[in-house]
């Protein structure tokens, strides 16, 4: 006669509470080993940010010293870049009338600098930073909504960007308990008139301090 072997029930429990109790230990392992996405691309952000305002700081022919009364980015005078005028016109000789009072020179010329997946550029007022709701000045192909300000550069000013567009949670961290933005999405640079920058939020403070991208 053939004797056929089983797991018993009581078997087949063990063995469950056995692979539950495991699964409990490890996923939270696992889950900090993946990549956080949001501070992956607001260190992209940053990054690229960084090189723009490097770039067009230290341009003499978008930013010149002048005559001493301005210093780098607070110069709003007229400047040509790819074939386009950007600025304040010269009063007694405008050769380009685009209608510009010199405010929207930074952000259209740092829109000019990189790849947006096209040409409509929104400058916003400081009332307009993101909400979910309002329209980005631009958007970068890697999908990053940037919000660059009209400004003159009397002061330091803020660039905002939305790392994932559209998607939730829309929000910022601007305290040490994030009010609830656990994983905030957007973030806040501030530029100099210098071309300096930084920042001051808790999360991207916390995230530039890093070298590594888990978290």
């Amino acid at each position: 006669m053939r004797i056929e072997k089983a797991f018993t029930l009581a078997e087949v429990m063990i063995t469950m509470a056995i692979l539950g109790v495991l699964a409990s230990i490890l996923l939270p392992a696992v889950s900090k080993m993946r990549p956080n996405e949001n501070k992956t691309l607001f260190k992209k952000a940053y990054y690229v940010a960084e090189r723009m305002v490097g770039e067009l700081v230290n341009d003499d022919s978008l930013y010149p010293l002048g005559d001493g009364d301005s210093e780098g980015l607070d110069n709003i005078a007229e400047a040509w870049y790819d074939g386009e005028c950007y600025g304040k016109p010269d009063a007694e000789d405008p050769p380009c009338a685009n209608g510009s009072n010199g405010s929207d020179k930074f952000c259209k010329l740092f829109a000019a600098k990189v790849n947006t997946i096209d040409d409509d550029i929104h400058c916003v007022t400081g009332s307009q930073v993101p909400t979910g709701e309002n329209d980005p000045s631009f958007i970068t192909t890697d999908g990053i909504y940037w919000f660059l300000p009209y400004t003159d550069f009397d002061d330091e000013k803020s660039i905002y960007v939305d790392v994932n567009g559209e998607r939730k949670p829309n929000c910022r961290c601007t305290t040490d308990n994030c009010n609830g933005c656990i994983n905030p999405d957007q973030f806040e640079i501030i530029v100099m008139p210098s071309g300096k920058m930084y920042v001051k939020g808790t999360k991207e403070t916390e995230y530039l301090k890093s070298n590594k991208s888990m978290q």
